[in-house]
């Protein structure tokens, strides 16, 4: 009885480790839209991203953010999102209470901190899309589910930032 009772343990605790093994390999896909900037310069990486016919989205994000992390965890990760941006668009993050050197989109150096302050973002995550030409296209504060972030992306590459349509229209509409 201790044998058989020992090789069904063994059994369904290699069934328990492999799923959870299977399960840590599919939540920790790396999302390749995101990159890190090597001098925060942002006209430099609005310019480089439109090299690639892309856009720069930067979020702006904060240590024990619980909807940052969910936008890591849940949202970054889904195939879709991963598909769509790696295609369209280059993020980069920025810290809102973050030292680093940072070079504004105006052009001006300050750190992280002051160019949170300087763009007024408090709360987090604030996701700003910027057009090809540096110009904010479109501003987001808050957790997106994927198909929501999707579309935002959308709007941007659609171009309907230019019309008196708001983001939450045109989300109404689609």
């Amino acid at each position: 009885m201790d044998n058989a009772f020992n090789t069904m343990t063994l059994k369904s605790f290699s069934v328990a480790a492999i799923a959870l093994i299977s399960l840590l390999m599919t939540t920790n896909v790396r999302a390749e839209f995101i990159f890190e900037s090597v001098d925060n310069n942002f006209p430099d990486e609005v310019a480089a991203a439109a090299e690639e016919k892309k856009n720069l989205v930067v979020m702006f994000q904060q240590t024990g953010c619980p909807y940052c992390a969910k936008m890591h965890a849940r949202v970054f990760p889904d195939p879709k999102v991963n598909e769509f941006y790696s295609k369209n668009f280059a993020m980069m993050m920025s810290n809102i209470r973050g030292d680093l050197p940072v070079t504004a989109p105006s052009g001006k150096k300050m750190t992280e901190k002051q160019l949170a302050g300087s763009l007024r973002v408090r709360a987090t995550p604030v996701f700003i899309f910027y057009d090809k030409n540096g110009k904010v296209a479109l501003r987001v504060t808050g957790y997106m589910d994927a198909e929501r972030f999707n579309k935002a992306g959308q709007y941007v590459l659609e171009g309907v930032y230019k019309t008196k349509v708001s983001l939450y229209r045109y989300l109404l509409e689609k």
